[in-house]
Formats: structure tokens, sequence, C-alpha cells
């Protein structure tokens, strides 16, 4: 005789599959309003950090973070979605940049702040530029396209693929026709913000850049990163970086150097706008003929940084630059040759304050400001206005309707067929409303740059999509 006995039964398995659906249901719509939910990027004002882009069919789908600002406030330089302050049934995204209570403005391309308190307390300066976390500015740095626009100065100098390969000591310059050394000359105008700067070749091709203010601004914060291997008789290799009149050089002991050289970095302005610097590690050292270094050289946020393959890192602080801000970068050697092995060049992001209507925010505890990474085309605090509406007669007497400002599409005035005027507007909450002009008085559009701290929804963390390898885009990493 059996000892089991058979599991009884409920007698209601359509309650069961009824509980269990809804169970599952309920869990999947928990998930995604509190923990973790996926978002299709449209626009690009934050390329090329995330895509989306109707001329090329890119458009990224990220996983966004919604539990962590449960338990903490967002942070400067997070990625982040947010109920968009002018239209909160919409969600945008875009970066952190300002953190209150503080000021920030925009100057020269790059970020500036000081705390509230300076503001109060009658400080007219306080300022300090903004300086990034390693990763976020690896992230924001664009590689610009240096095919067949490196000047080589000296016979000798040649190309090898993406190789520079110098047989004897000179120089060779990006862009073609600047002026490594002594005083300014006429060339191509430097570095400046293309629209397509750190788009994959083949997807840069595919933008239309016209009318979207490309190359407007000089851009003088440039990285450059190489692997050098030097010749025996080279007694110094070095890489240097103009800002308008400034030359920074960042320079390596050769094989052939003296046993007492160091790395070094120096500056100089042949016009006398600034004083001479020079700063030298603290230990002898020189490269070793036929051994490749990497190496990384950068003028960025008032800040030199200089690292060479196994050696502590240089860095050295540098008044602000005032006037042009023409700008190249310049390989050369001393002594010998060496292989400079695929030398590429970035630019900074330049934030343009041009036809913006704010470029510099008061910041109350409890708002932020946020800027698109693709600052010349990016609607984000620079520009955002709310649009007013007084109500004049009715049971709303005196209340005022603001909605996104947008010229000749919201608010928006018809004519009816009997010449009636009407006005409609989408107000701030996502509402259409609309009203005979008769009953409304128009006002002035006011600022609408902050936004709040219970309208950010969450944090970008990774970029699961799309893959084109014919296009060279590989979509899977995390947001920085």
């Amino acid at each position: 005789m059996s000892t089991t006995k058979d599991k009884k039964s409920s007698g209601r398995p359509w309650r069961d599959n009824i509980e269990a659906v809804t169970i599952s249901i309920v869990t999947i719509v928990l998930f995604k309003y509190f923990v973790l939910e996926a978002y299709k990027i449209p626009t690009g004002s934050m390329q090329p950090t995330l895509m989306g882009n109707e001329e090329t069919g890119i458009y990224d789908r990220v996983l966004v973070d919604k539990f962590s600002f449960h338990y903490r406030d967002p942070q400067r330089w997070e990625v982040a979605v947010f109920k968009y302050p002018l239209n909160r049934a919409q969600n945008f995204i875009k970066r952190i940049v300002g953190v209150g209570p503080e000021e920030l403005k925009i100057l020269d391309g790059d970020l500036w702040i000081r705390p509230l308190d300076a503001v109060r307390g009658g400080d007219t300066d306080g300022w300090h530029i903004l300086r990034r976390p390693r990763n976020v500015l690896d992230t924001q740095l664009r590689e610009l396209d240096t095919r067949d626009d490196w000047q080589l100065n000296v016979a000798g100098w040649t190309m090898d693929g993406g190789d520079i390969v110098a047989s004897a000591a000179g120089t060779a310059v990006f862009p073609r026709g600047s002026a490594p050394t002594g005083a300014l000359r006429g060339n191509s105008g430097g570095v400046r913000d293309g629209y397509t700067d750190g788009y994959p070749r083949k997807l840069a091709a595919k933008i239309e850049s016209r009318n979207k203010r490309s190359r407007e601004n000089e851009v003088s914060d440039l990285r450059v990163t190489t692997t050098v291997r030097a010749d025996a008789a080279a007694t110094e290799v070095w890489v240097l970086l103009q800002e308008g009149p400034r030359r920074f050089r960042f320079r390596i002991p050769g094989p052939a150097a003296g046993a007492d050289k160091r790395l070094s970095i120096d500056g100089f302005d042949p016009q006398g706008g600034m004083a001479p610097l020079e700063f030298r590690a603290d230990e002898a050292w020189k490269l070793t003929a036929g051994r490749s270094y990497d190496v990384l050289a950068q003028n960025i946020d008032d800040e030199l940084t200089f690292e060479v393959e196994g050696r502590p890192t240089l860095t050295l602080e540098v008044p602000r630059a005032t006037g042009s801000r023409l700008s190249s970068a310049t390989l050369g050697t001393e002594g010998g040759g060496a292989r400079f092995g695929d030398p590429e060049v970035y630019r900074d992001i330049f934030y343009t304050s041009l036809g913006q209507k704010q470029t510099q925010w008061t910041i109350p505890e409890g708002s932020f400001v946020v800027l698109g990474d693709n600052s010349q085309d990016s609607s984000d605090g620079r520009d955002w206005t709310l649009a007013g509406l007084r109500i004049l007669d009715g049971p709303d007497e005196g209340e005022v309707v603001r909605g996104n400002n947008r010229d000749r599409e919201n608010p928006r005035w018809t004519d009816g067929p009997g010449g009636e005027r009407t006005v409609f507007i989408r107000d701030e909450q996502g509402e259409l409303r609309w009203f005979e002009a008769k009953d409304v008085q128009e006002l002035g559009p006011v600022n609408a740059p902050l936004v709040s701290r219970e309208s950010i929804v969450g944090r970008a963390v990774l970029v699961v999509w799309p893959l084109r390898p014919d296009l060279g885009v590989y979509r899977f990493q995390p947001v920085r």
C-alpha cells in the first residue's frame, strides 16, 4: 500500500492563473517605475555620449536606474532623466552640471562656479573653473579626424599608415598651417568645434552639419595621445599645445639625454601675456631606445596633465587665457628621430553661449542646471523660457497659465471663421488649453532654467543598443 498521498487540487485553476498573472504584472510595473526602465533616445542633444539621429537611424536604448535616487540626491556630472520643466508630461535626458546652492556660469566655453555664500557676502569674484572626474572627461572629449591633416615640416618625416615616423629631428603640426613656435602667423583657424567631431567616420559622413553652428568657436582645450619609440640619437621628444599666443611644451628626455634630465612641462607666451612656467618631475628619467611608451599630454580646464607610461603623472594649473583661443598640437624631436604611434588629438566640449538666453544661473538648494553634451544642438537650461497668459474673465479670473515658449507653436493664436480670435497653449503639465483672445492678456516670457529635485526620475547607467558594424557603431557601454 502506498504511503504517498495525492496532492489535493485547489479546484480553482483559473483563479490560480489569474493570481499568478496579476502578481507578475504588478511586479513588472513596480520594477519599471521604481527600479529600472529602458528609454529610447529620440534626439541628438547628448551626442555623441548618447545618440539619437534621424539621418543615420541610430537611436540609443538606455537603461535608467530609478532606484538610487530614492535614497540619495543626484550628483554633478551624472546623466539624469527628468520631467521637462516646461512640459512635465515629457521626460528629457541631460547631464547635471549645476547643483544648488551655488552660482554657475559659462565663460569661454568652460563652466565656472562659486558658492552662494560668496555672493551674499558681497564677494565680487570667488569663481573657480569646474574640473570633471577622469571617467567623465574621457567620455566628453571628442576625437578629431586627423587624416591627411598632419603637416610634416622636415624631410625624413613620413606617414606610415596612422603612425608618424621621423628619421631626424623635426616637427609635425596639427592642423595644417598652424604655427608651432615663435609668433603667430596666418593659419587655417586652428581647432574649432566641428558638429560631427567625435563620431565614427562613416557615421559623421551621414550627418548634415549646416545651420548647426558648426566650427563657430575656437577650442583651446586639447588632449594628445600617442605611443613614442625614440631612436638612440634622440635627446628629447616633446608635445607642444598652443593656446592663443601661449605655448605649453611637454618634454620627455630621449635615450641620448644627460643622466640628470627629467620629465618636465614648461609654458611661455611670446607676447608677454603670461609669466614663464616650468615644472619638473622629482626623479631623473629618460626613454630607452627602441622601447614604446604610451604618452598623454593635455591642456584642459586651465590645468596641464602629462602622463608617460610607468611614470608619476605631472599636473600644473595655469592662468585663464584671454583673447584668442587659436589652438594646435605639435609633435617634435631633438637630436634624432622617433616613431609616434597612432597619434590622436581630442578636443573638449565648448559650451556655446552665443545666442543663448541665459549663461549664468543662481541655483537654490534642491535645484539643478542640466546641459546637453551636444552644446551646439541642445534644448537645455540655457534657453528654456515659459510663455504666459493671464485670464481676465470667468471663474479662473486672475490665474496665470504658463507653458513652453516656442515661437508660433506655443502659445498659438488662430482666427475663427467668424473673425473671432482664439489662443491655444499647452501648459506646464502638458495639458492643451484654449481661450478666446479677449479673455486673456499675453505676458512676456520668463526664464525657467532649473530642474527641481522632485522632477528627477533616475540616472542613465548603460547603453544596450544599437549595433551597426557597417557604420562603426557598437553601442554597448556604460554611461559616464
